[in-house]
Order: structure tokens, then C-alpha cells, then sequence
């Protein structure tokens, strides 16, 4: 890429955060005496999926059928969907955060694990878009603890009263993927629980290669398409774009602290291989990327900034689009990818390139297989993980 393209890169990049920034800014500061009521995680209401209730993680692809029945559970953390202004993190009753959740996340993405898994995906008090990009860290960090701390309570209720001794997957996406870091090693790195973790899909939110043989000891990195007690996480990019490091304030916790997440390498496997290698896989090994039907779908990226129902109402998934995209890991473990044949897979693209709106969708077929394949490695051969 020529220094001038980078450079464009770079300034877009700029412009579009600062405009959003100044869009979906909270006008208060955060303070623990107002923040939304928590969630009760005994109520179904507390659960976006969750076996006993109606949900569209259960759509299928055509021609595929939810097993009648499945030997594993997933814990899947949805990424952020609230963009208010209002308050640092999400008002349970928030309409278009929940109908994000409801139409997009559920049938994009939680629902590649019905394959081989009963759902538990909770809602939970999330950080607002805009902590992320805030320049002041105090309000975002107290915005990120306080949606851990959901996530904590989640899974804790889900172990104590709905896992009952299964093996079972985590899950997340973006901001869920930055409060499955935590989660991973505050209650799985050195418990028994870790024995019965067939693998975590941490995905979308650069989790630092360096936790690896320092925080994480028990817990790997996957290598291979049946490995257990791992991790699998890649972060998408065209070859055309790449990480904007320079203005990436974001950060992870890195215990007992917050750590800037740029200029780090990352952990990386492949959607398409199940490798951490960096060889180019062909798109011939991508099983087929899948988008989500709507019914009467008409709304503006404004709708996400009102406490409206935006109308979105997913009736379906796609057929699987073989062949989507080749993919190559950097050195430093980013994902690169080919341009999408289909224009549907490049209308929400990140400044840089950056095809995080579409981790989950381009490899749909691929992940879904995968989780299957995994599930029942683990449960043929008995596993426990050592």
C-alpha cells in the first residue's frame, strides 16, 4: 500500500471517529447512585437466548435443523449495541439496544452455536458506544466494570442453576469479547470449570497474544480444528486497510488494571484452516458466509440514537454464500481477507478497512461446523482438559 493510501486511511479514520463521537457522547458523568437497575437472572426477561424461551438464535440456514437434541451449552456475551447518550451504560429497558440484540446479534451470530449447543446469551447493563473512543478513561472504565460485573453475575447463575455438569463453549463479540477476557480468567483459568470448557470463540476485540503463558497458563491457544480448552479469536481486515494503532485509545483489562490495547500482537487463528499459520487460505475453504432476511428492514443509523423501536424484525438467514473471501493471518495476528463478492458484506465497513461489523457472518458456515466438530471431539473421546 502506497504511503498516500495509508495516509487517506489514516485521515478518514480520524474524521469518522471524531463526528461519532461528538453523535452518541453521554452528557452526564458516571456515577454509581444512577445507573439503570440491574438485571435478575432468574427471569427469562434477563435472557436475550435461553433455552426455555422463544429466541431467532434458533434460526437455521436453509436446509439445516436445530438437533433435537445437544450435549453442550454456549455462554455467548453479545457485542455493544447501545449508542445513547443518556447514561454510561444501557437502561434494561432501552428499546433500540434490546431489538439490536434481538435482530441482528441473535440471529448473526449466536446463532452459528445451535448447531451443537443450547444458548445462554444474558443481556446486561453495556458500556455505551462511546466508551471506547472517550480521550478521558475514568467514566469508560467504570462503565466496563459495571457490564462485567453483569456478565459475572450471568454466568454464575448459569453454572449454579442451568449447566448441571455440561461441557459447555463461551462466546462473544467485541465488548462482549473484552468482558470475556475477564471472565476467562477470573472464574475458568484456575478453576475445575475449565475441565468441562470445550473452547472460547473470543472474537472481534484484539485479545493481547501476550496473556498467554503469563496470565493464561491452563488455558491455550487453539492450533487446531478440535482442540479443547482454548482459545480461538481473529479481528478482520481487507488487505487494502489494517489496525489504525496510532488513534486506538481502547483498552483491555489486563488485571489488576486497564492496558491500551495498541501496538500489540494479538492471538490469531483462522477461520478458514483452524491454524495459527500465516499461509493465504483459499477461498475455496470458506464453507459459506450467511446474512440475515428482513422483513420490511427500513431504518438510519440515527433510529439507534432514540429510545424508539427501530422496526427491525429478522425472519430468516440466508442461503451460505460459498467461496466468500480467502483469508491470511499477519505476523502479529490480524486477519486479512479479500474483498466480499457480495455487496451485502460491505455496507457497515469500519474506517481502515476494517470488517468487524462481519467477523462473524463472512465465516458463518465455517464457525458453525466447527463448533459441531469440537462439541463432539470433546464429548467422543470423554474429554476433561488437563
Amino acid at each position: 500500500m502506497s504511503i498516500r493510501a495509508r495516509y487517506d486511511i489514516f485521515k478518514n479514520g480520524i474524521k469518522f471517529f471524531r463526528q461519532f463521537r461528538r453523535q452518541c457522547r453521554p452528557n452526564v458523568n458516571f456515577t454509581r447512585s444512577d445507573i439503570p437497575p440491574p438485571y435478575d437472572y432468574a427471569s427469562l426477561a434477563s435472557w436475550a437466548a435461553h433455552p426455555q424461551k422463544e429466541h431467532k438464535a434458533n434460526l437455521t440456514p436453509p436446509g439445516y435443523a436445530l438437533p433435537e437434541e445437544t450435549e453442550a451449552d454456549v455462554f455467548f456475551v453479545h457485542p455493544t449495541s447501545y449508542f445513547g447518550k443518556g447514561k454510561w451504560n444501557q437502561p434494561p429497558g432501552y428499546n433500540p439496544a434490546k431489538e439490536i440484540i434481538d435482530e441482528i446479534i441473535m440471529p448473526g451470530q449466536a446463532s452459528v452455536f445451535n448447531g451443537a449447543c443450547r444458548i445462554f446469551a444474558p443481556y446486561y447493563r453495556q458500556a455505551t458506544f462511546y466508551s471506547f473512543i472517550a480521550l478521558r478513561k475514568m467514566n469508560s472504565r467504570a462503565a466496563f466494570v459495571l457490564a462485567y460485573e453483569d456478565i459475572l453475575q450471568a454466568f454464575d447463575h448459569y453454572i449454579e442453576h442451568e449447566n448441571n455438569g455440561r461441557p459447555f463453549v463461551l462466546a462473544s463479540h467485541s465488548q462482549g469479547t473484552l468482558h470475556m477476557m475477564r471472565l476467562l480468567h477470573e472464574r475458568i483459568e484456575n478453576s475445575d470449570l475449565r475441565h468441562r470448557m470445550i473452547a472460547t470463540y473470543a472474537i472481534g476485540f484484539q485479545f493481547p497474544r501476550s496473556q498467554f503463558g503469563t496470565k493464561f497458563k491452563n488455558i491455550k491457544i487453539c492450533e487446531g480444528a478440535t482442540d479443547s480448552g482454548c482459545v480461538i479469536a481473529y479481528d478482520t481486515f481487507s488487505f487494502k486497510g489494517g489496525p489504525l494503532h496510532v488513534i486506538d485509545r481502547i483498552e483491555v483489562w489486563d488485571g489488576p488494571g486497564w492496558k491500551r490495547r495498541a501496538h500489540q500482537a494479538v492471538v490469531g487463528v483462522n477461520p478458514l484452516s483452524w491454524s495459527t499459520t500465516t499461509e493465504l487460505v483459499n477461498a475455496s475453504e470458506n464453507k459459506g458466509a450467511v446474512h440475515i432476511k428482513y422483513q420490511g428492514a427500513s431504518y438510519s443509523f440515527d433510529d439507534w440514537f432514540d429510545n424508539e423501536k427501530i422496526g427491525l424484525n429478522a425472519i430468516g438467514l440466508s442461503d451460505p454464500l460459498e467461496a466468500e473471501v480467502s483469508a491470511k493471518l499477519s505476523e502479529d495476528g490480524f486477519l486479512y481477507i479479500t474483498d466480499p463478492i457480495h455487496k451485502i458484506f460491505r455496507l457497515a465497513i469500519l474506517p481502515s478497512h476494517n470488517y468487524h461489523n462481519y467477523d462473524y457472518s463472512l465465516f458463518y458456515m465455517n464457525l458453525r461446523q466447527n463448533v459441531i466438530d469440537r462439541v463432539n471431539a470433546f464429548t467422543k473421546k470423554g474429554a476433561t482438559v488437563e
